[in-house]
């Protein structure tokens, strides 16, 4: 006869559904989170190399590590800015020379309890030449 009765009482359904529930809600919490702050720096190291590649206009001669370097600057708050990889390049197109700076930053995906992932985000600009 007691088992019937545990069998019908409900008052720890909610706490058990609860129970299941709440480490899936806090993994894509925690994930969502993680996802935002790598695609916050990916656009603080695109807008460091838009603001940095202006100087280009005024010294063509500058070097790659050197545009790096005026980047990893400007960019207060970013812990891994040592993933970053610059280029600069010079086209003509059309007669028309231009420098393309690109930078390349990895960041690291880690949720725990799944695997890690290595994210590439790539920006370039361009500026023109004299």
């Amino acid at each position: 006869m007691r088992f019937k009765a545990f069998c019908r009482d409900r008052s720890g359904a909610a706490a058990m559904e609860m129970a299941l529930v709440c480490p899936m809600l806090i993994l894509l919490i925690v994930g969502c989170i993680q996802i935002g702050w790598a695609m916050h720096c990916a656009s603080s190291v695109r807008w460091a190399l838009e603001r940095n590649a202006r100087g280009l206009i005024m010294n063509p001669n500058m070097s790659a590590s050197s545009l790096r370097q005026a980047m990893i600057s400007s960019l207060t708050g970013l812990s891994d800015s040592q993933n970053i990889a610059v280029t600069v390049a010079q086209v003509t197109t059309s007669g028309a020379k231009t420098l393309v700076a690109q930078s390349v930053y990895s960041k690291r995906l880690t949720i725990l309890f799944l695997p890690s992932y290595n994210l590439t985000f790539t920006a370039s600009t361009s500026v023109p030449t004299t």
